[in-house]
C-alpha cells in the first residue's frame, strides 16, 4: 500500500512539472504559431526565387602500373610506381585553384551566364540584380564559384574518382564534369614533358638569392643596433612602462585629492568671514580640537544655566563663568580660522603636486613613445632576419632531398570510365523537405526559447517555486492587470475582478489570522522599485475602507507615485510638510472620492527623507492617527534602495513584502527579508504581484463576468 502511495506521489510531481513546462507554451500559443507561420512563409517565398540546380558526374580512373597488393615503399624509388599518398595528391590537384583556372579558360566560362546571373530567378528583379553583382565578374570570383560547385570524391577501395559539378544549366554541368577529366589528362602529359628540367639547378639559384637577402637583412639589423645604441630594448621599454604606470597612478591620486580639497576650498571662500557658516562645514565641524572645544562650550553653558538659577547677574561666580565663556568663544573662533588656513594650505599644496606629477608624466610618455618606435623598428628588422634565415634553411633541405631523389619518376595511368550525361531532373532545392524542416525547426526553436526562459528565471512565477519558498508566509497571489485609460484618468477601481478578489483575500488573511490579532498599523514594502507596492497599498486601503475608517500614508518621499496615480498635484503638501510643521493636518490629508479613505501623500521631497522619518514627531503622528483611524497603511521605499523601510518597520504592527512574480529574483527577496529580520521587524508575509499563473483564472472569469444581477449600492457616508 505504501509503495502505491509513493508511486502516486511521484506521478503527481511529474504532472506538475509537465504543466509548468507546457503552461508557458499554451499561454503563448498564438505567438508561437504566428512566428512559425511567418518564418515558414518567408522560407517558401525564398524558395520560389531560387533557380533549380542540376548535377552531372563523370568517373575517372587514376592508377599505378602494378596492382595495389604488390606495392612497397621501395617501389616508389626503385620501380617508379606511385604510392597511395601520391594518388591522393592527384585528387587534391583536381580540387586546386590552379587546375580550376585551366578548365575555366578552356571552356571560356569568364563571360558565361552561369557566373554572371545569380542564384535567383526573374520573379523578383531586385534580388536577381543583387545576385548578379557585377556584369563582368573577375577571374577570382569565377574560380571561387567554380570550386564551390565542383566535387571530387574518391570511391573507397578502388582507383576510381567521381567528378561532379552542380550548375543551373543541365548542359553546362555535363560539359564541365567531362572537361575536368580531359584537362587532367592533358596536365599529366605536361608533367611528363616538364620532368626533364633540372629541379636542383632552380633550387641552387634560389639559395644563392636567399643568401644575399639574408646577409643584407643581418647587416641592416646590426647597423641599426649600433646607430641607436640598443643593448636590451625590451628591458628598457618595460622599465619605462612601469614608471609610466606609477606616474599615472600618482597623478590620479593627486588629482582626486585636489578635487576633494577644491570643494572645501570653494565652501571656505564662499563663507569667508562668516564664522558660524564656516564652523558648520563638514571638514571644520569634524575637527577633533574644535569638537573638544564645542563640548567644553556645552559644559560652560550648562554651568551658566545652573548658576543663573541660583545667583544674580552680578554675582562673582556668574561673572567668572561669563568671562570663561567669552574666552572659550574666542578660542573657538581662532580655532576655526586656524583650520581654514590649514585647509587652504593643503589645497594649494595639492594643486602644486598635481602640476608636478603631470609634467613628469608627460616626459615619461615622450620617452615611452620614442622607445616604442625604436622597439618596433628593431622587431621589424629582427623578423626580416628570422624569415630569411628560415627560408634559406628550408630551401637547403629541399635541395638535399631533390639530390637524394634525383632518379625518382612517378608513373600514373589515367582514363575515363564513364563520361557525364545530361541530367534529367534537378537535385535542389527540395522545397517540400525544406518547408517542412523550417516549420518544425521554427516551432522547436521558439518553444525551447520560451521553456528555457521560464525555467531559468529565478523568480516566484510558478506554483512549484511558491511551494518551495520557506523564507516567509505567502499571503496572497495577485494577478497581472492592465488598467484601462478611463480607469487611469478617472482613478476608479480596477475592472479586473480577479485582482479585486485577490486583494480581498489578502484583507481576509490579515484580519482572520488565527495566531495573532489583526494588525492595525501595516507597512508595505518591496525589494526594488516598480514591483507594484504603491498599487497594492492603495487597493488594500480601499478594500479595508469598505468596512472601517482607513488612513493611507505615503512614506516613500524619494519617488512618490500615489498622488500621480490619483491625478493629484505632485507638489501638494503632505507627510514631509506635516513633519516640517509648515502645514496643518487638515491641509495635508485628502479624502478619496470613491470610498471612505483618507490619504496622506508624501508632500514636497526633502533633501534627507531618512532624517524626517527618524524624527520622534513621525512616531508621535502615527500614534495620534491611531486614535482616529481603525487601520493605518504605510507605503515605504524598497528595502534594497534605502533604509527607510527598516526604520518604519520598528513603528508598525505588521510588514507586508510585495514581490513581482516575473521580475524579482529570489536572492533579492531573501536578502530583503533578512534585512527586516535583523531588526526584528514584524513580517506578516509575502504578496506575489503581477503573477500570470493564477490557478483560478477561468473560475473568476466565469463567475464574475456576468454583471447583470449586480445591484449598485449608494456610496457610504464618511464618518
Amino acid at each position: 500500500m505504501k509503495i502505491l502511495e509513493d508511486k502516486n506521489f511521484i506521478s503527481i510531481n511529474e504532472e506538475v512539472a509537465l504543466k509548468e513546462i507546457l503552461t508557458p507554451l499554451w499561454t503563448r500559443r498564438w505567438k508561437i504559431l504566428c512566428f512559425t507561420l511567418v518564418v515558414t512563409f518567408l522560407a517558401a517565398i525564398y524558395l520560389t526565387l531560387l533557380r533549380p540546380s542540376y548535377s552531372a558526374t563523370a568517373i575517372l580512373q587514376i592508377g599505378t602500373n602494378k596492382p595495389a597488393n604488390t606495392l612497397s615503399i621501395n617501389d616508389a624509388f626503385n620501380e617508379s610506381n606511385a604510392t597511395k599518398e601520391q594518388i591522393q595528391t592527384q585528387f587534391e590537384l583536381l580540387r586546386s585553384r590552379k587546375f580550376a583556372e585551366r578548365v575555366i579558360f578552356q571552356l571560356n566560362l569568364i563571360h558565361h551566364e552561369e557566373f554572371i546571373s545569380g542564384k535567383y530567378n526573374d520573379k523578383l528583379a531586385i534580388l536577381a540584380q543583387v545576385g548578379q553583382g557585377q556584369s563582368n565578374p573577375s577571374v577570382s570570383d569565377v574560380v571561387s564559384q567554380f570550386q564551390k560547385k565542383l566535387t571530387i570524391v574518391p570511391i573507397a577501395g578502388t582507383e576510381l574518382v567521381k567528378i561532379s559539378y552542380v550548375s543551373f544549366s543541365a548542359q553546362l554541368s555535363q560539359s564541365i564534369a567531362n572537361q575536368v577529366g580531359i584537362t587532367y589528362l592533358q596536365y599529366q602529359d605536361e608533367i611528363h614533358s616538364a620532368a626533364k628540367e633540372s629541379t636542383s639547378q632552380w633550387l641552387v639559384d634560389q639559395l644563392e638569392e636567399l643568401g644575399k637577402k639574408l646577409q643584407i637583412s643581418e647587416l641592416l639589423l646590426q647597423t641599426y643596433r649600433e646607430a641607436e645604441g640598443i643593448v636590451d630594448i625590451h628591458g628598457v621599454v618595460g622599465l619605462v612602462g612601469s614608471q609610466l604606470t606609477e606616474l599615472t597612478s600618482e597623478t590620479l591620486k593627486a588629482a582626486k585629492l585636489a578635487d576633494d580639497l577644491s570643494i572645501s576650498y570653494q565652501d571656505i571662500q564662499k563663507h569667508a568671514g562668516d564664522i558660524e557658516k564656516l564652523s558648520d562645514l563638514h571638514e571644520i565641524s569634524r575637527h577633533a580640537t574644535l569638537m573638544q572645544l564645542r563640548r567644553e562650550e556645552e559644559k560652560i553653558e550648562r554651568k551658566m544655566f545652573e548658576l543663573s538659577q541660583r545667583y544674580g547677574p552680578k554675582h562673582p561666580k556668574k561673572i567668572a563663568v561669563n568671562a570663561e565663556f567669552i574666552s572659550l568663544q574666542k578660542r573657538i573662533t581662532q580655532q576655526v580660522y586656524d583650520i581654514v588656513i590649514s585647509i587652504e594650505k593643503e589645497y594649494f599644496s595639492a594643486v602644486e603636486r598635481v602640476n608636478g606629477t603631470k609634467q613628469r608624466l608627460e616626459i615619461a610618455k615622450k620617452d615611452y613613445l620614442r622607445l616604442s618606435r625604436l622597439q618596433n623598428k628593431f622587431s621589424q628588422l629582427t623578423r626580416e632576419v628570422d624569415t630569411n634565415k628560415e627560408l634559406y634553411n628550408n630551401y637547403l633541405v629541399r635541395l638535399k632531398e631533390a639530390d637524394a631523389m634525383g632518379n625518382y619518376n612517378s608513373n600514373f595511368y589515367v582514363r575515363f570510365i564513364d563520361k557525364a550525361t545530361i541530367p534529367k531532373s534537378p537535385i535542389a532545392p527540395n522545397k517540400i523537405l525544406i518547408i517542412a524542416f523550417t516549420f518544425v525547426l521554427s516551432i522547436a526553436l521558439i518553444s525551447l526559447t520560451i521553456i528555457m526562459r521560464e525555467l531559468l528565471m529565478d523568480t516566484l512565477n510558478s506554483r512549484r517555486k511558491l511551494d518551495n519558498f520557506n523564507e516567509a508566509q505567502i499571503l496572497a497571489v495577485l494577478p497581472k492587470i492592465k488598467a484601462s485609460s478611463r480607469e487611469r484618468k478617472e482613478d476608479t477601481y480596477s475592472s479586473d475582478n480577479r485582482f479585486t478578489e485577490a486583494i480581498r483575500t489578502l484583507r481576509t488573511a490579515l484580519l482572520f489570522n488565527s495566531e495573532k490579532t489583526a494588525p492595525k498599523i501595516i507597512a508595505i514594502t518591496s525589494s526594488v522599485p516598480n514591483e507594484g507596492k504603491s498599487t497594492v497599498a492603495l487597493h488594500l486601503a480601499r478594500s479595508f475602507s469598505e468596512m472601517e475608517k482607513v488612513l493611507l500614508i505615503e512614506a516613500d518621499m524619494r519617488h512618490p507615485t500615489i498622488a500621480k496615480n490619483m491625478n493629484l498635484n505632485e507638489h501638494r503638501p503632505g507627510l514631509s510638510n506635516l513633519l516640517a510643521k509648515t502645514h496643518q493636518i487638515n491641509e495635508c490629508i485628502i479624502r478619496d472620492k470613491n470610498v471612505k479613505l483618507d490619504i496622506l501623500t508624501s508632500g514636497i521631497t526633502p533633501a534627507n527623507p531618512l532624517a524626517f522619518l527618524s524624527m520622534k514627531r513621525f512616531n508621535m503622528l502615527i500614534k495620534v492617527f491611531g486614535n482616529f483611524y481603525d487601520r493605518i497603511i504605510i507605503e515605504t521605499p524598497p528595502v534594497h534602495a534605502v533604509s527607510d523601510a527598516v526604520i518604519i518597520s520598528k513603528l508598525v504592527d505588521s510588514v507586508i513584502y510585495i514581490v513581482h512574480g516575473n521580475k524579482t529574483k529570489r536572492e533579492q527577496i531573501s536578502s530583503g527579508l533578512r534585512m527586516l529580520k535583523q531588526v526584528n521587524a514584524p513580517i506578516e508575509g509575502v504578496v506575489i504581484n503581477h503573477s500570470e499563473n493564477i490557478d483560478t483564472d477561468k473560475y473568476h472569469n466565469k463567475y464574475y463576468n456576468d454583471r447583470s444581477n449586480i445591484i449598485k449600492l449608494a456610496a457610504r457616508k464618511r464618518g
